[in-house]
């Protein structure tokens, strides 16, 4: 119960930080919801649910359907990559968990974003985005990723009780 409180207050804390910060992008909270999946789902499981995730974002109101549900899948891929490597047991390891996940998502964002609109100028704006979008979650996600693992008890998948 307690973890599904958890994603229902980040779903509601996007849409509030989005108003708040209005003319920079918020922390990437739905990110960080499918990092918190890492340590619970298989690979192949935690590319379908952040795929999913970044689903109901785009249809929430943050884009054209299926481009951060491709970034989202995108960046747990690399965030699965590199997590396979580390101990998951530290502070460190949460911040290159997130530095990996957020250069997935932008990664397949750039590339999604030139084959749609057909042209290079269009990342013209990217890195600026790319900067306090990175900076904004990498500071909620350093504390989000913490509390998601306490609020976790210990097993390798999710079940009702923990629901």
């Amino acid at each position: 119960m307690r973890l599904a409180a958890f994603y229902i207050l980040l779903l509601v804390f996007q849409g509030l930080l989005s108003s708040v910060l209005a003319p920079l992008p918020a922390p990437d909270l739905f990110l960080i919801a499918v990092l918190t999946l890492l340590p619970r789902l298989a690979p192949w499981q935690l590319v379908l649910a952040a795929y999913g995730i970044g689903l109901l974002q785009d249809l929430s109101g943050h884009g054209t359907p299926g481009l951060h549900a491709l970034a989202l899948a995108g960046g747990a891929m690399a965030a699965t990559a590199i997590s396979n490597v580390l101990s998951q047991s530290g502070f460190a390891e949460r911040i290159l968990t997130l530095v990996a996940g957020l250069a997935g998502k932008w990664f397949v964002m750039a590339g999604l974003l030139v084959w749609l609109t057909g042209e290079w100028s269009s990342l013209g704006s990217l890195p600026a985005t790319v900067l306090f979008d990175s900076v904004f979650t990498l500071a909620a996600g350093a504390w989000l990723l913490g509390l998601a693992a306490g609020l976790q008890p210990g097993g390798r998948s999710l079940n009702r009780e923990v629901l």
